[in-house]
């Protein structure tokens, strides 16, 4: 959804709800006021198993089950007349086809200047635990008739001797005495001593009151020795013309409340690991905030992400997945033993989301308690994980926040998830402990997020482009477009400050279709399809660009608008990106490659299966990645593995390029070793398309420029 197709007043608005939801598992949707959706979170695409691009324009009443739209209309009439309504339960068309059901919730936005007005909807998935509720309230009702035809006990209590006086022969059934064996054992000896007070309070309170009636749960003594649970009502029969006593009702409510903590536990575990959820976690949390001087508060609360988890369920299917995760959950589990047992510590260990898990750790030493922690997490991870049979390092990126005075929970649980995030910037296998750097990075962070939705519409993107150059003839061969951001604040910032961010907001289409135009425009300018000297125009892709089933159609009309024809243009495409699996990108990759365009595979031997996508896909150039490169000159395995790739490619009919050439010694060792295309900042930084222009005849020999290590700086790469 291009951002010349939302309001203006609403670009705010929808960049901080998309930083809120996007890792929630609330969904958020903008309606005009003919009830069209004409905004939708990222985070639909979770909870409503459809992508924004396929909500956007639709009438929010085709979502809707039938039964639910009056409801749902007097909802939004409602947020209308006073700002916000619900919230309520109604079933809503899912991505897969069914009905589920979910927690609606409306709220008035009133449009500056205008005084026009919209409705926000915010929805959350409760599918599972309707239907939970639903199954349990059969099981309810069965039970109810059952007892209504004699499943229940009737008895009377003396008050002057303590037993029961009359007990109804369904008390065999119930708790398995007979009425003779019951009349000769005092009440008392029925009840768990844990509830025995409890029995005593309501027993009195029903006594002061003539006719009084009251009720409770508690625990009674079968005769096998089991406790059952009963709900006992009791009602006050007591009068100076009658038999004295309390009679009773006894109804064997067991199998309820075993549903009833199933239930619990099921809203407060996580399904697939048996550990805590986010909200139990919390309460954890509030609880133990609750119970120290926080002055004094020797409580850690680690958040942990598990590295390149996305490649190990891509590649190896969701099953697998699912292993990985109950083995990392069941290697938690260990390590909290290992913490009780050695610290004498309190730990709750729980999976917040995919791969997303947390140690809430208390013990008596605030100040080593959390690196000795990390260091026994890292320990944990050391023995490989088994996975179909092979064996696989696994690493996290860890954050860790420490309870300080006046923190609440959910203050904590941020601290943690800023420090983890701040951690897996760094890369992987990093661990960051929350501080104010850490806060300002996460401030950061979402002021990013919000000036990007304005970025492409203010002309702030400029593209840098790299040349790589041909060492047989010297000459410029192709160039690679990169985007940077000319931020009005901060200055130029490379791709690695905003692309992630765009890509967790789902700009990225919006951003790679800017870079797309703007790069074909370029090449048009440098007329890089002059036949007597073809020359190349690269640019990255993302795998959300080849998800969309517009890509290949939206490429072509870019370079048709351009006028460039599409043997000068290129797209290039990491393994990661070829990892997910989505036949969408298949035939992306296919459309393009029948249009004319090249694909190169980037950063090429760095993965495990880089010739199986040789095979795959219609590949037709390589890009050897500069991690071995940089070794060529002081390792025999780089310099074997550049000439393997080199050998590879030339057997397959596929250009080769050597990428991240430093140094002089560098470059000749690939062109003794055959290669024949190179780029990297010894010959040519990123510049933009004015300084690059005069530049483009200038040939080979001229940009053997050997440079300083020290002096290269690759923030902005």
């Amino acid at each position: 959804m291009g951002s010349e197709e939302v309001p203006e007043f609403l670009m705010d608005e929808m960049a901080l709800i998309t930083h809120i939801l996007d890792h929630s598992t609330e969904a958020a949707i903008v309606l005009d006021p003919l009830l069209g959706i004409c905004y939708a979170t990222a985070s639909c695409t979770q909870v409503l198993g459809k992508a924004p691009s396929e909500l956007f324009g639709a009438a929010a009443k085709s979502f809707v089950h039938e039964s639910d739209v009056a409801r749902a209309i007097e909802a939004r009439v409602a947020a209308l007349s006073v700002g916000h309504s619900g919230p309520i339960d109604l079933r809503g068309l899912h991505g897969d086809g069914e009905y589920h059901w979910f927690e609606a919730e409306w709220w008035r936005f009133d449009e500056p200047g205008s005084g026009r007005q919209r409705v926000v909807l915010h929805l959350r998935d409760i599918d599972h635990r309707i239907k939970t509720v639903e199954a349990l309230s059969v099981s309810q009702a069965q039970q109810d008739r059952l007892l209504q035809y004699g499943a229940g006990v009737t008895a009377i209590l003396s008050q002057d001797s303590g037993f029961l006086s009359y007990v109804s022969p369904s008390i065999h059934h119930v708790l398995g005495w007979t009425q003779d064996q019951i009349s000769e054992i005092p009440m008392s000896r029925f009840i768990h001593p844990d509830d025995s007070t409890a029995f005593e309070q309501i027993q009195s309170q029903v006594l002061e009151r003539p006719n009084g009636r009251a009720q409770i749960e508690l625990r009674c003594r079968h005769k096998s020795g089991a406790w059952r649970v009963v709900e006992l009502t009791l009602e006050n029969l007591i009068s100076e013309d009658a038999d004295s006593g309390l009679l009773f009702y006894i109804y064997d409510v067991t199998d309820r409340r075993q549903a009833v903590d199933e239930l619990t536990r099921q809203q407060r575990t996580d399904s697939l690991t048996g550990l805590a959820n986010r909200y139990l976690l919390l309460d954890r949390i509030s609880i133990g905030l609750e119970g120290e001087d926080q002055a004094t508060s020797n409580m850690v609360l680690l958040k942990c992400d598990i590295d390149r988890f996305g490649m190990f369920n891509d590649a190896l299917g969701q099953d697998v997945g699912d292993d990985l995760l109950r083995e990392f959950a069941r290697r938690l589990r260990a390590l909290a033993r290992r913490l009780r047992s050695l610290r004498n510590a309190e730990v709750t260990v729980a999976r917040l989301t995919s791969d997303e898990f947390a140690l809430l750790v208390s013990s008596s030493d605030r100040e080593t308690l959390p690196a000795e922690v990390v260091e026994e997490l890292r320990q944990m991870l050391l023995e490989p994980f088994r996975l179909q049979g092979t064996e696989h390092a696994v690493t996290v990126c860890v954050g860790v926040a420490v309870a300080e005075i006046d923190s609440t929970a959910e203050e904590m649980a941020r601290d943690a998830s800023a420090a983890m995030h701040f951690a897996k910037s760094t890369g992987a296998n990093q661990v960051s402990y929350f501080n104010r750097r850490v806060r300002e990075a996460a401030i950061e962070r979402l002021e990013t997020q919000s000036d990007l939705v304005r970025a492409i519409d203010r002309d702030e993107l400029v593209l840098h482009f790299q040349p790589a150059y041909d060492t047989r003839t010297g000459l410029l061969e192709s160039t690679e477009a990169l985007v940077r951001w000319q931020h009005p604040e901060r200055g130029l910032l490379g791709p690695g400050y905003f692309v992630p961010d765009a890509e967790s907001s789902n700009r990225i289409v919006e951003l790679g279709q800017w870079v797309i135009d703007h790069a074909a425009q370029t090449a048009v300018a440098w007329n890089f399809d002059d036949p007597s000297m073809p020359r190349k125009m690269w640019v990255n892709v993302s795998a959300l660009q080849l998800q969309s089933a517009a890509f290949a159609e939206n490429l072509a009309e870019s370079l048709r608008s351009a006028g460039l024809t599409p043997s000068a243009f290129g797209i290039e495409v990491t393994e990661s990106v070829l990892l997910v699996s989505d036949p969408q990108i298949s035939k992306t990759l296919d459309d393009v490659h029948e249009s004319g365009c090249s694909i190169a595979l980037d950063d090429f031997g760095t993965g495990y299966s880089s010739l199986t996508y040789l095979q795959r896909y219609n590949v037709d150039a390589i890009k050897i990645d500069q991690s071995f490169v940089a070794g060529l000159t002081s390792d025999a395995d780089d310099a074997s593995i550049v000439v393997a790739v080199n050998s590879l490619g030339r057997s397959l009919n596929l250009s080769v390029i050597a990428e991240g050439v430093e140094t002089a010694g560098q470059l000749d060792a690939l062109i003794s070793m055959g290669c024949t295309l190179v780029s990297g900042f010894g010959l040519c930084r990123p510049i933009p398309e004015a300084e690059l222009t005069p530049l483009l005849n200038v040939p080979l020999e001229a940009r053997r420029i050997e440079i300083d290590l020290t002096d290269q700086s690759t923030a902005n790469r």
